[in-house]
């Protein structure tokens, strides 16, 4: 039987409209993109799940390896605290962005109104102009983050991103594209039975034959 799957890719708008660079990610922020009222096909689970962040290059050499981008997978954007709507229909979502002047520290690590999970930290050694321009690619799969987001999905029917930038990092859009795949189901190890059934026949017939 052939596989099955579905795609659906998460691109964010800008107030203006046009598809977003995630306010430059500019450090003086944390940011969170947060989706509501997306559900998993029926009978299917998550086989890969990839963020992608286009064209990144801190804005000044003079703070190469003294920076960072924190990236983190939310159980939920929406803030109780803030009295604001902080998730958004897919494909598109809903940008938040946080003041940051804690000198550094990590914004999302310690938030008491969702579970999160690390996906990576990136750190720009060749940064300013002239400097080394990198599409950063995550994938789930390799991350081992699938369940995790399937977890965080099935609960409530929402999830959302975290971005915190230690340093200022030009960037030209941001996807997350979610595929899935059928769920397997168990055979009861029905399978097994019918290839030893069908060796020990081949093997019955053929002494038959030599006899």
């Amino acid at each position: 039987m052939a596989a099955q799957a579905a795609q659906f890719t998460f691109v964010p708008n800008d107030r203006e409209g046009d598809t977003d660079d995630l306010w430059d990610l500019d450090h003086h922020y944390w940011y969170t993109w947060g989706f509501k009222n997306f559900t998993l096909p029926e009978g299917e689970t998550i086989v890969e799940a990839v963020l992608t962040i286009s064209n990144v290059n801190n804005w000044s050499a003079a703070e190469n390896g003294q920076n960072w981008l924190r990236l983190y997978l939310l159980d939920t954007a929406e803030n109780p605290y803030n009295g604001k709507v902080d998730q958004g229909n897919p494909p598109t979502g809903k940008l938040r962005r946080y003041t940051d002047a804690d000198n550094g520290a990590d914004n999302i690590a310690g938030l008491d109104w969702t579970a999160r999970a690390h996906i990576a930290t990136y750190t720009d050694w060749n940064g300013g102009p002239g400097g080394d321009v990198v599409t950063l690619v995550y994938s789930f799969a390799n991350l081992g983050l699938l369940g995790v987001l399937e977890a965080f999905i099935r609960n409530g029917n929402d999830f959302g991103l975290g971005f915190d930038p230690y340093c200022h990092f030009w960037n030209d859009g941001v996807t997350f594209t979610i595929t899935t795949g059928r769920r397997p189901v168990p055979d009861g190890g029905a399978t097994f039975w019918l290839l030893v059934f069908g060796v020990g026949t081949a093997a019955w017939a053929g002494r038959r034959g030599l006899a």
